[in-house]
């Protein structure tokens, strides 16, 4: 499964997840944000990830999901029951992280499984307990603009499209932006390593998936963190 066990990314962000399936740490003043929630095969990885970077889990105070998948909700409810920790969701994708529905894969992906790279993924979200992501039961949710009080006090950027409520948190002092699935630098359909990308057919809504990454244009040079594939580093108004 490759897994990523603590990789450095950019000024106290550290990267842990699969080659596949990437969730974020975010430190500052001895408080830690985690950026997505992988799956609940990850929470050890948790566990030993936040030990080995001199943390416990009473110092992580928040939880931002940049949309409701399964693959970015994952431990996030255990997290929040296990640290107190407030979890963080666009209104627009509450829904759909708390219902049954959210359980079905697209139906791109699903004509896809042909292909050994889909398959794989399948196999490995299978395995890392995607049908048993708890709903959200408690949580906080934000608006585009929104600076929030939490460790790295990211701005929200709403970028519909993937999902109704995806979201990017950018955070301008240390020139990192989240991106969830808006852009990936993984086509999970073929297994390549891509530049930052809008993949259309994985999106509720192509046509507002492409138009959204424009509020990205003036993000400027950027180390970019996707949902899915390697960091990648470059400036915004390129990629748009």
């Amino acid at each position: 499964m490759n897994t990523i066990r603590g990789q450095h990314v950019a000024e106290g962000v550290t990267r842990f997840g699969t080659k596949r399936i990437n969730w974020y740490v975010v430190e500052e003043d001895g408080a830690l944000t985690i950026i997505d929630a992988g799956l609940p095969g990850h929470w050890d990885l948790l566990i030993e990830g936040i030990d080995a970077l001199g943390y416990t889990l009473a110092d992580i105070e928040a939880v931002l999901v940049t949309h409701g998948d399964l693959d970015h909700i994952g431990f996030a409810e255990w997290l929040r029951k296990a640290s107190g920790a407030s979890v963080w969701i666009h209104p627009a994708d509450v829904k759909r992280a708390n219902t049954m529905s959210r359980s079905l894969p697209p139906v791109d992906f699903l004509k896809n499984l042909w292909r050994p790279p889909t398959m794989a993924y399948f196999v490995e979200v299978v395995r890392s307990g995607v049908g048993s992501v708890p709903p959200l039961t408690e949580f906080e949710v934000f608006e585009n603009g929104d600076q929030l009080d939490v460790p790295g006090h990211p701005t929200v950027i709403h970028v519909p499209g993937h999902t109704a409520g995806s979201s990017a948190f950018y955070l301008p002092d240390r020139g990192v932006l989240f991106c969830g699935d808006a852009l990936m630098t993984l086509n999970v359909r073929t297994g390549e390593q891509t530049n930052p990308t809008v993949l259309p057919p994985i999106h509720y809504d192509a046509e507002k998936a492409w138009a959204s990454i424009r509020k990205f244009e003036s993000c400027g040079e950027v180390v970019l963190l996707s949902g899915h594939g390697e960091p990648w580093s470059g400036d915004m108004a390129g990629i748009v």
